[in-house]
């Protein structure tokens, strides 16, 4: 409802605002709301715009086509006190639902409310596409004509996802909906998934990526609390220091590890967590043949801070040098995690005789994760180095921002 004398605005994200439906009822309903809109159709987020502007309600709406699918919105606007998601993670493809649910958590303050609601398993729809063709990619979610994704949820998933992104579970429920046409005489049966989940006022965890190797997650802990994580998996745990001080070593845990961290500090805590799926792929004869395999060295960073026979964990940071001629070769699957806004980093291949050719520059945003799958060594069918995919060197492109990054190689 509305509010009055000094109180502070309600900000709000609104995930695929689509033609403003809920943006405008939001808006006329509560006068201290603020709306940051975003949806990955430049046309839909005219629509709202244009709307909002028709019902008088510009000064309080921002929109935007945000930077990609499971980018919530552009840096900066956030935090917010409440996210909206209304059947837009369900046309989300993959996995990748979780990661925009996951970093969506992440733009809310602590104690914020993110709101659910979406196609719930024996939806009309999901019994539709299971029926008519549409081309199934599990058995909840189908590739519908034209395209377009669509997934059915229950509420176990609900739990998985507001799990993985660190939220508290305050309400889950499906809703079941009997809708009429009256003038053809057909019923239409409804059913959705409902949930409203909160951002724990202590402790966060929010997952940044997710494959069948690897989920890497950004954990947040408040000042002079203690959570405990429980890890089924093989996990690393590194904490994220200020740029200004040394990189710490990582920690290994082996499956079924209780992680007790205290923060003690007046600061916010941060660790990134990389929980590793499945055995290794390769023995140690297969390990030792790939790192002696090429010409080029195979140290991806400056220092391997913890190596076992699953994981080796590099620190690279552009405070230990970079150097274009200092190329490098990828020889297993890797994840790297950007530590930091505003950095960039040119790419650079070996040409014949020497030197170096700049391929490209690349922008990072905090959290930004690359996850790279290394066959064959880093070799292609003919034996030369796969480049620049696995074979190439950096240096900083933003000279006065310091490039920090969390490399993890698989075995």
């Amino acid at each position: 409802g509305g509010g009055g004398g000094g109180a502070a605005p309600m900000r709000v994200l609104e995930l695929g605002c689509g033609n403003g439906s809920s943006v405008l009822p939001l808006l006329r309903g509560n006068p201290l709301a603020r709306v940051h809109a975003t949806d990955p159709s430049p046309t839909a987020v005219a629509d709202t715009v244009r709307r909002v502007e028709e019902a008088g309600f510009s000064d309080r709406l921002t929109a935007e086509v945000p930077p990609g699918l499971t980018r919530p919105c552009s840096p900066g606007h956030g935090p917010f006190d409440a996210v909206m998601a209304l059947f837009t993670l369900s046309a989300i493809p993959g996995g990748d639902d979780a990661v925009l649910l996951s970093a969506a958590a992440g733009e809310l303050r602590p104690g914020g409310v993110l709101l659910l609601r979406d196609c719930g398993l024996y939806d009309m729809r999901h019994l539709r596409d299971a029926a008519r063709g549409a081309t199934p990619v599990d058995t909840a979610a189908f590739l519908r004509p034209g395209g377009m994704h669509r997934r059915y949820y229950s509420l176990a998933d609900v739990d998985r996802l507001a799990a993985a992104a660190g939220l508290e579970v305050v309400e889950s429920r499906y809703l079941c909906v009997r809708l009429t046409n009256q003038r053809r005489g057909v019923h239409m049966d409804r059913v959705y998934v409902h949930a409203v989940l909160r951002r724990p006022v202590g402790h966060s965890r929010r997952l940044l990526h997710a494959n069948s190797r690897l989920r890497i997650f950004d954990e947040r802990l408040g000042p002079d609390c203690t959570a405990s994580v429980h890890h089924a998996v093989p996990a690393v745990r590194w904490q994220v220091l200020d740029a200004s001080q040394p990189t710490p070593s990582p920690f290994f845990h082996a499956a079924g590890f209780t992680a007790t961290v205290r923060n003690v500090s007046p600061h916010e805590r941060r660790d990134i967590c990389f929980e590793v799926l499945g055995e290794p792929l390769h023995g140690e004869e297969e390990v030792a043949r790939r790192l002696a395999a090429p010409r080029w060295p195979t140290a991806p960073g400056q220092r391997l801070l913890l190596e076992n026979a699953l994981v080796r964990m590099w620190d690279f940071r552009a405070s230990l040098g970079m150097d274009r001629l200092a190329f490098h070769q990828h020889v297993f699957d890797n994840a790297w995690v950007v530590l930091g806004d505003g950095a960039a980093l040119n790419v650079y291949t070996p040409v014949a005789g020497g030197g170096a050719k700049l391929e490209k520059t690349v922008h990072f945003h905090d959290g930004f994760v690359s996850w790279t799958v290394v066959r064959n060594g880093g070799f292609d069918a003919d034996g030369e180095p796969l480049a620049p995919t696995c074979l190439h060197s950096v240096d900083s492109a933003v000279p006065s921002v310091e490039f920090r990054e969390y490399l993890i190689e698989l075995k």
